[in-house]
């Protein structure tokens, strides 16, 4: 006669619904997509500037010369290629940093044919309108995003770092109106909870980036996936 052996139920660790939102919550410095996501929102200003200048200075000179010689015809040919190029270096970055999946854009015309057909066909192209579209508001995005990403970052170590900066250097906050009231509460015993709080600030600082970061790649996907 066979025995049954009653096996006791599996209890779930009550502690671990509420470990892992804390787990997620400091874990987000030790993550490797944290730092791609701040990498993504740094790259926005070089790469925008030059997008921008490239764009306005290369659709300038086209728009002026083609009044006077037909030689601005195929600058502004050239500057579809350059605008589809661009775009796809968008999507190369978009891809490996906040991990989207955008396939790169093909560089010829829809039509196949001389100059002016194939500059006509680019010209009707939306796909290539709402890449120059993203292309120029990439350069005040990404002054926004590196300006939000650096103040981020460089705010919580000034206020973990004020409490030393205030016993070893004569004048650490200059000589503005309030520096000598932040040396006083910067060198009081009480100073030194500004170190945990810093480590806190940075910690929210990461979070918050990383949600910027998730609507920056989706803002990009958005224009950039239909080519």
């Amino acid at each position: 006669m066979s025995t049954i052996t009653l096996q006791p139920a599996s209890v779930p660790d009550a502690g671990t619904g509420r470990t892992a939102p804390l787990q997620r919550f400091f874990g987000v410095v030790a993550q490797p997509n944290s730092y791609r996501n701040v990498a993504f929102l740094l790259l926005g200003l070089p790469l925008g500037t030059i997008w921008f200048s490239v764009l306005v200075a290369g659709v300038s000179v086209a728009v002026s010369v083609i009044v006077v010689a037909l030689i601005g015809i195929p600058m502004l040919f050239g500057l579809w290629y350059v605008t589809r190029a661009f775009a796809n270096v968008e999507r190369g970055v978009a891809n490996a940093l906040p991990h989207q999946r955008l396939s790169l854009a093909r560089m010829n015309a829809p039509q196949r044919g001389n100059v002016w057909v194939r500059l006509r066909s680019m010209t009707r192209d939306r796909d290539r309108w709402r890449e120059l579209g993203y292309l120029m508001l990439r350069f005040p995005a990404g002054v926004a995003t590196f300006t939000a990403a650096v103040t981020a970052l460089v705010t919580p170590f000034l206020v973990a770092y004020a409490p030393i900066v205030a016993r070893h250097d004569e004048e650490p906050f200059g000589d503005w109106a309030l520096s000598s009231r932040m040396v006083d509460v910067a060198s009081s015993p009480r100073a030194w909870l500004l170190v945990p709080l810093g480590v806190m600030l940075l910690i929210v600082s990461f979070h918050l980036l990383n949600a910027l970061a998730r609507v920056c790649a989706r803002w990009a996907a958005a224009s950039l996936s239909g080519a």
